[in-house]
């Protein structure tokens, strides 16, 4: 057990560092700053906020695909994205990312473009088809279906898990990847 605390701690310290150096400043995870924290805690920016920090508490947990929905031991894309709006939000949102897709596009206003995602949206993904741009330029993406779902933090960033090779719950940036060109829309759930 300690070698998985250990490599959680040096993943959150990577990612903390990659997030302030992108102008992404995550809530202190030791307690400090409460105090003007609690007095917006309904608000919809805290929501997000907390939402995010919980999500990086998670950095490294393993990915595994249909995991068990009653322990954090490990996370597939949308019982990640799940757990962590209910626990930080308190928002209760469906089980997979089609009916995750389903839900914010009938409670927000779909964006096609991940430049115009705000802090705290769900993006939604078709299939991988390749790294390549090319390979998905001829798709009509509002004909795709979802397979995967990621919380978007900002700058270009997303926070999500998507196969035990990756390392479980990871941070990536959409541009110029296949993250960019499999997206089909994002939005809130807030």
């Amino acid at each position: 057990m300690r070698p998985n605390i250990f490599k959680k701690t040096i993943i959150a310290a990577v990612v903390s560092t990659a997030l302030l150096t992108t102008g992404i400043v995550p809530l202190p995870l030791d307690g400090h700053g409460q105090a003007a924290y609690a007095a917006s805690t309904s608000s919809k920016s805290a929501k997000i906020e907390r939402t995010i920090q919980l999500g990086g508490k998670y950095l490294g947990t393993p990915y595994e695909f249909g995991s068990n929905r009653n322990t954090t031991t490990t996370f597939d894309c949308s019982d990640f994205v799940k757990h962590i709006f209910k626990r930080a939000a308190g928002k209760t949102i469906p089980g997979s990312s089609r009916t995750q897709a389903a839900y914010v596009k009938k409670y927000s206003t779909p964006k096609t473009s991940w430049s115009s995602l705000k802090r705290g949206d769900l993006v939604f993904f078709m299939s991988y088809k390749g790294s390549s741009k090319s390979n998905y330029t001829k798709i009509n993406k509002s004909k795709q279906t979802v397979t995967h779902v990621a919380l978007y933090l900002g700058n270009g960033r997303i926070l999500h898990t998507y196969s035990k090779k990756s390392g479980g719950v990871r941070v990536d940036s959409v541009k110029g990847t296949q993250w960019e060109y499999r997206m089909i829309f994002g939005g809130s759930v807030l």
